[in-house]
């Protein structure tokens, strides 16, 4: 008979067990879709306010975007990059003066060479509501909301066992703060991360089918099939149709076709496999026919597409970039910071302003927060970081608790390809360009998400939690000798390190219903009173504050962004 959460509250006092382990879990969410509503109300309270409060045209190439919208609006087509679309004089003034309503914006158009999809459908809402900024800015808050719940749909079909990676990575997803600024702007992100977040699904939603499915089914002709992989070069068309960075997940998602076709999943008897491994020519062929059914509908979307740039910007240029790169004379290049400022400059720049900028720096990259918040948020991440490595040596080491089956690994290691990708264009924009913005990563955040919240699930082991949490403490205690006889000031740091030891270390303890080591040997009476019914919600509702500690943390933070940095920074 399955143990339910009453029965481990209100059983006698035991040492923890490795089936608390087992099934970590449920002893912390039980409704996960009530978590998704209240992560979405949460999300749409908080953007709204940025979108409110944050002054007009003051985002990321915001008044660029507009101006495309504009002219679809207009009637006058497709907008064309032009050599004097880009100003860097003029913009810098704009940016500087805050932009005053006597200098137009209607100059910075240097985002035309832009693929148009989201500018025809943002078009609409331009004419029904006059042009409105407002409009126009909630219109992504509402595709961000929908990003959030396709990431929230992804996960559960991959991990339906693990609503903590589920719901952690929803909420990281919808409260990390960069990222919720940007769904409150006008840009073509929002709609691009939705269609590229509804690809992902769909490439889950096969690959689910390969590796639990009947066996070989791929090597035959099976419409449902051809008809989930034709869907996803749709999604993936579309999501080029958009954004430039599409391009990036349709090679990912094509190998990936075919490298699990290739290989078989399900071939996992002894004649099976023998069978596989005599037919890998036809396995491989099969491979690139499910590719090519990828590809072809992507390919067939955007053909219309190259074909225009090609006739407009040159006979190679199929995407505009050659002569987007030609048009922004007097944006900073790499090769001229570093000739200027010098090579180690150049990285110490590149490291802390990328990491601030992930977490946070809105305007144009002009307003910071509280330099001991992103003090905060490196902690955060160095805990995520080790509960990763806690999670990698789990895997590796084959221990019997990994509690991840082969479909899940792949799908890890989809992850990691499309982070790695993530990595490689970000590389490879700054070898041209200084664009230290780590909102260049959001395309990939489902997997980053993905990690994130499987990281925290491990630190809520119990084993890893008390290791981590002693290390915890022992930094802090070492960080308040320095304190102590270096006068050093950083104390929300330390503070917060301590709070994250004393956390780590006492959650684990939940998970039995009582803080056992402190009553080892009492007496029965006192075991069956810590166990009373009274207590269950009690303890319950404290297993979830210490796994939600972070993202309620990052959704005040979101609260307070607009009022506390954003518009006094700004002026408004």
């Amino acid at each position: 008979m399955q143990t339910t959460l009453t029965d481990v509250a209100a059983a006698p006092i035991t040492r923890t067990s490795p089936s608390i382990s087992s099934h970590l879990d449920q002893f912390y969410i039980r409704r996960a879709w009530l978590y998704l509503f209240a992560i979405i109300a949460a999300y749409a309270l908080a953007a709204s306010l940025f979108a409110l409060r944050t002054p007009e045209w003051q985002n990321p190439d915001e008044p660029a975007h507009y101006n495309n919208i504009a002219h679809i609006a207009s009637g006058a087509g497709l907008p064309v990059l032009n050599a004097n679309d880009y100003n860097q004089y003029y913009l810098r003034t704009l940016v500087d003066a805050g932009f005053p309503r006597h200098l137009p914006i209607s100059p910075l158009r240097y985002e035309a060479y832009q693929p148009p999809l989201f500018y025809l459908a943002a078009a609409p809402i331009f004419l029904v509501t006059d042009g409105s900024l407002l409009a126009l800015r909630l219109f992504n808050v509402l595709l961000g909301a929908v990003t959030i719940t396709l990431t929230f749909l992804s996960l559960t079909l991959v991990f339906p066992t693990k609503p903590l990676i589920t719901v952690g990575a929803t909420a990281f997803v919808a409260l990390l703060p960069m990222h919720m600024a940007m769904n409150a702007a006008v840009n073509n992100d929002g709609l691009a991360e939705l269609l590229l977040t509804a690809a992902i699904l769909t490439l889950l939603r096969w690959m689910r089918r390969e590796f639990y499915g009947s066996e070989a089914s791929t090597l035959h002709w099976r419409p449902e099939t051809w008809a989930i992989l034709a869907s996803l070069g749709v999604f993936l068309g579309l999501s080029m149709a958009t954004k430039i960075y599409a391009y990036l997940a349709l090679a990912i998602c094509a190998g990936v076709v075919w490298l699990v076709v290739w290989r078989q999943p399900r071939a996992t008897t002894d004649a099976a496999v023998e069978r596989s491994m005599e037919s890998g020519w036809r396995r491989a062929a099969a491979g690139v026919v499910a590719a090519l059914w990828v590809v072809t509908p992507a390919v067939l979307i955007v053909a219309p597409l190259w074909i225009r740039n090609m006739l407009l910007y040159g006979a190679w240029d199929f995407l505009g970039l050659q002569f987007h790169d030609a048009v922004v004379v007097g944006q900073p290049t790499t090769a001229e910071w570093i000739e200027a400022n010098g090579l180690l400059a150049y990285v110490e720049r590149a490291l802390n302003l990328t990491f601030n900028s992930f977490w946070g720096v809105f305007g144009w990259l002009g307003v910071f927060m509280d330099q001991r918040i992103y003090s905060l948020l490196l902690v955060f991440s160095g805990a995520i970081f080790l509960g990763i490595l806690w999670a990698f040596v789990r895997f590796i080491s084959g221990y019997p608790e990994t509690d991840m089956d082969h479909f899940q690994f792949w799908v890890l290691g989809l992850f990691g390809m499309i982070i790695g990708a993530a990595f490689f264009a970000y590389g490879w924009y700054n070898v041209k360009f200084v664009q230290h913005q780590g909102r260049y990563f959001f395309w990939s955040l489902l997997p980053i998400s993905c990690f994130v919240a499987l990281g925290w699930r491990e630190l809520m082991q119990p084993l890893q939690a008390k290791v981590t949490g002693f290390l915890a403490g022992v930094l802090a205690l070492a960080l308040t000798g320095l304190a102590l006889t270096n006068g050093m000031q950083d104390r929300l740091t330390i503070a917060a390190i301590g709070v994250l030891a004393v956390l780590l270390v006492t959650q684990p303890f939940l998970l039995s219903g009582v803080v056992e080591p402190f009553i080892i040997g009492a007496p029965l009476r006192v075991q069956t009173w810590l166990s009373a019914p009274f207590l269950r919600p009690l303890l319950h509702l404290l297993r979830v504050l210490a796994w939600a500690t972070p993202f309620l943390l990052l959704w005040l933070l979101d609260l307070m962004i607009p009022i506390w940095y954003i518009g006094p920074q700004l002026g408004q």
